[in-house]
């Protein structure tokens, strides 16, 4: 199986911005994705989950993430954490793409800390999808 990604627009202009440690941190990410896919998220040493998850389905943020297919990886920037249960590693950047139908494509929108300061979860902007 061949799996392919791209990268958004806004993300594709900013990438050459972003220091050498997050890229490396997003590249290895990919070359994973290339050869597995998202098939098996233990060959990741982050989490990875959909950006929907915990959320009631009346929420508006429910509604923006689930309706435009959103994921996020932990990448390790600016490093892993075992998660309190020891079954994943989180860290406080994460990586968005789309995942649309679960495909073998996925599209790399942003890179944004888990969490903004009011504690909210952080989506990718619309900007950000195209």
């Amino acid at each position: 199986m061949e799996y392919t990604f791209s990268f958004g627009k806004q993300f594709a202009n900013e990438f050459k911005n972003y220091p050498q440690n997050q890229q490396d941190a997003i590249l290895d990410f990919l070359d994973i994705y290339e050869v597995h896919g998202l098939e098996d998220f233990k060959l990741y040493k982050g989490k990875i989950a959909f950006s929907w998850k915990g959320l009631q389905y009346t929420d508006p943020v429910y509604k923006y993430a689930k309706s435009n297919d959103l994921w996020h990886a932990h990448i390790g920037i600016p490093n892993f954490r075992k998660s309190d249960y020891g079954r994943y590693y989180t860290s406080d950047m994460i990586l968005h793409s789309q995942w649309v139908d679960r495909g073998y494509v996925i599209k790399v929108v942003d890179i944004t800390p888990h969490y903004k300061a009011d504690r909210q979860f952080w989506l990718p902007a619309v900007n950000y999808l195209k």
